[in-house]
């Protein structure tokens, strides 16, 4: 916009030097009659060279609104990509957080398969091999309301090994040398063995368990479903997840127990991972029904382009009616200035009101508490579209006392600057009241809902007594601070529970005394984590950082700043320093 302002000033000195030019040239020609022929050529002159000037000066129509649209489509296209590159790394973060909770649910869920083998094994040996005891334990387990089709008990003798009570069906899908060598192998295995046993169209799985101890052994087959397809409740936690699992590591048709796919395998954004089960894993993998950050967040960046294409086609319409009129009148050279001033504004506006939110969430001061020097520092990761979820608070209290909160809401945009804002106003209130670290991270945690509110926050809480050189620790999922002192820089070990905003949010605190002088140093993830390097690495490049340094704590924090921020700093950074002052 520097460009066309420059050009309507230019613009304007022309027009309004034609008029002065015009009346100096009337006047001398009143005042002399006898040369009136070559006073009018010499103004007809004036006027061409005037005309030339001014067409030399104003660009050709059709380049100002083929550069006027490209710039607004460009632009259009870099907050679209933005857009859309943020909210499709939250759906990758969201998508890992629920498949690791929902194999969290399959583990609880897999010793209702082996238990009773382990029981049914402890009641053999400790009855010697009874096979009534066996029989009545296994028969609740066995049938058409229990977990098994057939359970078997079997005797080693030697390198003998024989089948001596049956509850339910006798094995059937395995031939008697295939069972013999599953049940030959859980001798050896401290752990029970599983199969997968195929015949035709029907599958079952084959568990053999024995202790190595004693001569006995339990062969049991539970049924596969024979579509292997599964439906979730529309009440589950995980209704958003469609899901595969799979017997070991392979995800091959054959391996497959169960799936509420519709087509395998499945495409697009997808999460695995793998859970231990007797002497093999069982696989996860999931894809999301819908976007599991809410409708808004996906179609953003359609909108976004939607209405930046309809901006930039209206600025061009603009930009062409501006420049036509030029032509058609130059005299008009300030509407036109005025009018590109306009169109101007409003990219200007798209430039500057994420700044302008963000900065007005955070806070404006840091507080004084005496006896500790409080320094922060706010870097912004993504250029242009700065409205993330990153804070930190400091909070004098009474008494010498004070409470310091550092947090990181998912996502960007304004519901997550919304959430940021209401968080950080609950805790500043329930640390005013008084509350301890861990009740306020409880307490908070009732005003924020994953599925609900479609947002969850890391947060670290801190309440401290300048006397005692002490400070009470809570952690919800967010990163331990740093500590500083005569012996080196260390992280303090806190009782990190689950993030705000996800179920179950039990949290604890934990006190630590520091030494004369020390510093502490809370920030977010943005300023060690790194797309292709482990979150190890990112926090021993802080601790090289501070190492050996003693300079004051608003130059240590530059300092940090200035080291650990490249271009492949993505993320948001919030940092809160304290350093006690004697």
């Amino acid at each position: 916009m520097i460009i066309d302002d420059r050009h309507d000033r230019r613009l304007g000195k022309g027009a309004l030097d034609a008029p002065s030019g015009s009346a100096a040239t009337s006047a001398e020609n009143g005042n002399a009659a006898p040369q009136a022929g070559s006073s009018s050529t010499a103004v007809l002159d004036d006027v061409r060279n005037h005309s030339r000037a001014s067409r030399r000066q104003l660009p050709r129509r059709h380049g100002v609104v083929a550069f006027v649209l490209v710039t607004g489509l460009l632009i259009t296209a870099a907050v679209s990509w933005t857009s859309w590159s943020l909210n499709n790394r939250n759906e990758t973060r969201l998508l890992e957080l629920q498949t690791h909770q929902a194999a969290d649910v399959l583990t609880a869920a897999l010793p209702s398969t082996s238990t009773p083998l382990a029981t049914a094994m402890q009641i053999v040996a400790a009855s010697n091999g009874s096979v009534a005891q066996f029989s009545s334990y296994m028969s609740s387990f066995v049938g058409a309301k229990g977990q098994f089709v057939s359970a078997s008990l079997w005797r080693r003798t030697g390198s003998m090994i024989s089948r001596i009570a049956v509850v339910g069906v006798p094995p059937t899908f395995s031939t008697p040398t295939e069972t013999r060598s599953l049940v030959a192998r859980a001798f050896h295995s401290p752990t029970f063995i599983v199969n997968e046993l195929v015949n035709g169209s029907l599958a079952r799985l084959g568990y053999a368990y024995a202790l190595p101890a004693t001569e006995f052994a339990i062969y049991a087959e539970h049924p596969i479903p024979a579509d292997r397809r599964a439906a979730i409740s529309k009440d589950s936690a995980f209704s958003e997840l469609r899901y595969a699992i799979y017997l070991g590591t392979s995800e091959q048709s054959p391996r497959l127990l169960t799936t509420s796919f519709s087509k395998l395998p499945p495409t697009g954004r997808i999460a695995k991972v793998t859970v231990p089960w007797g002497n093999t894993v069982l696989t996860l993998v999931t894809a999301p029904n819908e976007s599991l950050d809410g409708s808004l967040p996906a179609r953003l960046p359609w909108i976004l382009g939607i209405a930046g294409a309809l901006i930039s086609i209206a600025a061009a319409l603009i930009a062409e009616r501006l420049v036509r009129r030029r032509r058609s009148a130059e005299q008009d050279a300030t509407e036109i200035r005025d009018l590109y001033e306009e169109l101007g504004s409003v990219f200007e506006e798209q430039r500057t009101i994420a700044e302008t939110l963000q900065r007005s969430l955070l806070p404006k001061q840091t507080p004084d508490i005496p006896g500790i020097q409080v320094a922060v520092r706010y870097v912004p990761g993504a250029k242009g579209m700065e409205i993330g979820g990153d804070w930190y608070s400091a909070i004098a209290l009474s008494e010498g006392r004070f409470a310091f909160v550092v947090g990181d809401v998912s996502g960007h945009g304004l519901d997550a600057a919304s959430a940021m804002a209401a968080l950080r106003f609950t805790i500043r209130t329930y640390a005013l009241e008084g509350y301890s670290p861990s009740t306020i991270l409880e307490k908070c945690s009732r005003h924020l809902n994953l599925v609900d509110d479609e947002h969850f926050a890391t947060v670290l809480v801190g309440v401290g007594d300048v006397d005692r050189h002490e400070i009470t620790f809570a952690n919800a999922g967010h990163l331990n601070p740093l500590v500083i002192d005569s012996e080196g820089s260390r992280f303090v070990e806190t009782k990190v529970g689950v993030p705000l905003g996800v179920s179950g949010g039990i949290y604890e605190s934990i006190t630590v005394d520091l030494r004369r002088g020390s510093t502490v140093i809370a920030f977010t993830d943005g300023l060690v984590e790194r797309r292709d390097e482990s979150l190890d690495v990112g926090l021993k490049r802080l601790q090289n950082a501070i190492r050996g340094d003693s300079q004051p704590l608003e130059g240590l924090l530059s300092k940090v700043i200035s080291e650990l921020t490249d271009d492949r700093t993505e993320d948001d950074i919030a940092m809160l320093g304290l350093r006690w002052e004697k």
